[in-house]
């Protein structure tokens, strides 16, 4: 094998990647792998912001409860303690890089204080902003853009030592080195609707199952409650921040029905009120619902969400006059590759930090705004660590990963996509995951049996895309109650209502 070897081996260029990768390089070398840009990332499109116990009203135990809470009892409040303790330390060093953030704090849903640190809307813009630039100008880092891994590989003592990737204008490459972080973030082209880029096709999840890693709780997927709903574009995510502010949700007749549904109206959790939309939009028989800041003068909507206004306004839609149509979309995955605090993984030598993970965080649901924060915590408490992981041996040579015919697997991704949305989303019964199960198995049996391709990256998206479904409908499969993100509608009880109604 043609070999390149550093200290240390990062997939993805997002806040995790890039964090732990400056955090690293003060103790070794350090070689970034990314499909796309560098800066081509579900962080680059946060909205939202940063959640930090930093206001004079605020302190960390509050974060803690809150994050608890929204948690609904799955969260490993050690976990969650570290998180939140660890989180003025992490402001301050995107502060230290150059993050530029607003003075005053914004309130998510859940959060019972103001404590979201922010750019405007485009939070996620700076933050990849100020720590790319950071890795460019790092002379003990290694970026290769345009690089689709296809698998880690592993020494004669079963270490994950290595990986192997498909480098634009190089061909094939293997790296070695003494650990591999994945940071390839999250799973949004399960769903035909999505916040996320199109880079998001579940790949560490796909990488961390080939070679034995525990991943878990792939159920909890979180639908974004308010993604403008338009037949013709993808979807784009409308911020929580936006409720914050004092936007309110209508159905068609203008009803402000949050009231009908939980007493913290358009601040509860995600969850609740992505399923009460879902319920008003049943109710109706409507396509969306409609979110109204139209009480607000037009400046200070255009100065705190400036992306947001103008992507509406090439639409057609003035904020400060039009009510904005809605409907939920796959946000994030809260379940992942098994970590503990300092991102080791059950298998040696592997890595995993931010979307990708599965730390005990979050539990059955993401609070808003601590996704950010996740990733930047866990990924210094890595770089903290790895320095002490042993060097390992030569890699064990293995057959490169199977590529089918691009047309299969646009069949084969398409096929998935239209299941796990009608199965697997927001609503689902017993019925519709079994179908859906059927449906995936069958496919991703079909996918080992087709005739073998030249190296294609989409079909070997469309493989991990396969993986992580199997993890989500097998994972809502075993749940016996409703709780958090999970909602299978033949579970319902007088205690598992879909929203408690007030």
């Amino acid at each position: 094998m043609n070999v390149t070897e550093f200290d240390y081996l990062v997939v993805g260029s997002g806040l995790a990647g890039l964090t732990f990768a400056l955090h690293a390089a003060e103790h070794g070398s350090v070689c970034v792998l990314t499909k796309a840009e560098l800066t081509e990332s579900n962080t680059n499109y946060a909205q939202g912001g940063i959640a930090a116990a930093v206001g004079e009203s605020d302190e960390w135990q509050l974060h803690e409860e809150d994050t608890l809470v929204a948690g609904a009892g799955l969260c490993d409040p050690e976990v969650v303690r570290f998180l939140v303790q660890q989180a003025p330390a992490e402001i301050e060093w995107l502060r230290s890089l150059g993050a530029r953030f607003d003075i005053h704090l914004g309130r998510e849903g859940g959060h019972s204080r103001n404590r979201i640190v922010h750019h405007g809307d485009n939070t996620g813009w700076e933050v990849e902003r100020v720590v790319s630039d950071a890795v460019r100008r790092n002379e003990a880092i290694s970026v290769y853009e345009n690089a689709f891994v296809t698998d880690l590989l592993k020494d004669a003592n079963g270490r994950v030592a290595g990986l192997r990737a498909h480098v634009a204008d190089r061909g094939v490459r293997c790296f070695k080195g003494r650990a591999v972080m994945l940071a390839t973030g999250g799973a949004g082209m399960l769903y035909a609707r999505t916040t996320n880029p199109r880079v998001a096709t579940a790949d560490g999840i796909g990488l961390a199952h080939d070679v034995g890693a525990e991943i878990k709780d792939m159920e909890f997927m979180q639908f974004h409650p308010t993604v403008l709903y338009h037949q013709q574009l993808r979807g784009f995510l409308v911020t929580e921040a936006v409720r914050g502010a004092g936007g309110t949700l209508r159905n068609h007749h203008g009803h402000r029905f949050m009231y009908d549904y939980d007493e913290r109206l358009e601040l509860a959790p995600r969850d609740v009120v992505a399923r009460s939309i879902e319920r008003e939009m049943a109710k109706l028989k409507t396509w969306c619902v409609y979110l109204d800041i139209a009480h607000l003068p037009a400046a200070p909507l255009m100065e705190e969400f400036p992306t947001i206004w103008s992507k509406l306004r090439e639409l057609g839609i003035e904020m400060e006059k039009d009510w904005i149509p809605v409907t939920p979309g796959q946000h994030y995955s809260c379940g992942g590759i098994v970590t503990d605090m300092q991102a080791r993984s059950n298998v040696p030598g592997l890595y995993a930090a931010g979307e990708v993970a599965r730390t005990g965080v979050h539990g059955a649901n993401r609070l808003a705004s601590n996704s950010l924060l996740e990733a930047m915590v866990f990924a210094t408490s890595a770089a903290r660590s790895v320095k002490s992981e042993p060097v390992g041996g030569a890699l064990t040579e293995s057959p490169e990963p199977k590529s089918i015919a691009e047309s299969e697997a646009v069949r084969i991704r398409h096929s998935i996509q239209k299941s796990m949305t009608e199965k697997a989303g927001v609503f689902r019964t017993t019925a519709g995951l079994q179908d859906a199960k059927r449906t995936i198995d069958g496919l991703l049996a079909e996918y080992g049996q087709l005739p073998s391709a030249p190296f294609l990256a989409y079909s070997r998206e469309t493989y991990n895309i396969a993986i992580a479904a199997q993890y989500v409908v097998d994972g809502a499969l075993a749940r016996t109650e409703n709780v958090g993100l999970h909602f299978n509608a033949d579970l319902v009880t007088s205690q598992t209502p879909v929203a408690p109604i007030k």
